[in-house]
């Protein structure tokens, strides 16, 4: 009897579990990955991108996410402090892995997808190089994200010191059997003056230089590329480096942000750029494995993959968001397709 019960309870927590889309999100701590994910709240949407789908926080992430967004907008009203605050829109680093959850479905229907991205501490890649690699193992895609002042100022001579560019670089070939017909995304963020001053080109270059090993490396596991640079606040820019008086960092240099304009607010662009790219993907990814002789989908949660094939209204809706993605301008560039992205 209790053997009937525990099956029962098995067959029930199968038939609820939500359809989940995985991304991990890689880089060194306090690069900014948190404000990442309060910037893409700050576009969820009831309708999104004119299609039939709708993309907001999940009931578990909405607290988090809310006050990390509020923690972002008191910057603006505080605009007196900003000259003396450098990190502006930093968010406390946390010494644990943190999972941001959205929610995405067709409007006027009760099925939704969970989009889940998981945030760990960059420290990882060195003291915990298998649990990140468990997390690229059950994602679709994977984020690096950028500090863009770093890795453009003073000809770069602070992104390694605050990047990690090494330690992602080398974590990644390290592990193509994780990445394998996966998708890579580079997220510089707080592009502001870049985008200002006419100069996200210049942040794509230097991006294809500095990572040109990772980028070379997609060719050899089928694994898809692209740069998708946002901005994270949207009011504010970068202006200065200073220097870092806490002798226990070794991050030599600060950065130091302006208000952009006598209103400045808080205001991200493109954050939901990353999202458009993710959800393509895995949509082309479905398509793809349905042609496969082999179990291609092995990787990917069974419940993803039954969800996407018994409703086909829901993957024509994720189709038309490959009309919102922006390619080949403003400094976004697709730099490898594979047999998925083409």
């Amino acid at each position: 009897m209790n053997f009937l019960n525990d099956l029962k309870d098995t067959l029930s927590s199968v038939v609820k579990e939500t359809p989940t889309i995985h991304a991990t999100m890689m880089g060194p701590r306090a690069v900014g990955k948190t404000s990442i994910m309060a910037s893409i709240f700050s576009e969820t949407r009831d309708s999104i991108a004119g299609t039939n789908l709708y993309f907001r926080s999940s009931i578990e992430s909405l607290s988090t996410l809310s006050n990390k967004r509020l923690a972002l907008m008191q910057i603006f009203e505080k605009k007196e402090t900003l000259s003396d605050a450098p990190n502006v829109g930093a968010i406390a680093a946390s010494n644990e892995e943190t999972k941001f959850v959205f929610e995405m479905g067709y409007v006027g229907r009760q099925k939704s997808v969970n989009i889940e991205i998981t945030d760990f501490p960059g420290e990882y890649l060195q003291d915990n190089p298998q649990k990140v690699a468990d997390y690229i193992a059950d994602s679709q895609v994977i984020m690096i994200a950028i500090d863009t002042p770093y890795l453009m100022e003073k000809d770069g001579q602070y992104n390694e010191e605050k990047n990690h560019v090494s330690w992602v670089t080398n974590f990644i070939v390290n592990h193509s059997n994780e990445l394998k017909d996966k998708l890579i995304l580079f997220v510089p963020l707080k592009c502001e003056r870049y985008f200002h001053e006419g100069k996200i080109d210049d942040v794509q270059s230097r991006i294809e230089k500095e990572y040109t090993t990772i980028i070379s490396f997609c060719n050899t596991a089928n694994i898809a590329c692209a740069i998708v640079p946002i901005q994270t606040l949207g009011g504010v820019e970068f202006d200065s480096f200073i220097d870092n008086t806490n002798s226990l960092s070794s991050i030599t240099k600060l950065s130091k942000y302006r208000f952009v304009g006598t209103n400045a607010t808080y205001k991200p662009l493109f954050s939901v750029q990353p999202m458009y790219y993710l959800l393509v993907y895995v949509a082309n990814y479905y398509a793809w494995s349905s042609q496969q002789s082999s179990n291609a989908w092995e990787g990917f949660k069974n419940s993803l993959y039954s969800f996407l094939k018994n409703d086909k209204d829901f993957l024509v809706e994720i189709k038309k968001l490959s009309k919102n993605m922006l390619i080949d301008k403003m400094g976004y560039k697709i730099l490898h397709t594979n047999t998925i992205l083409k």
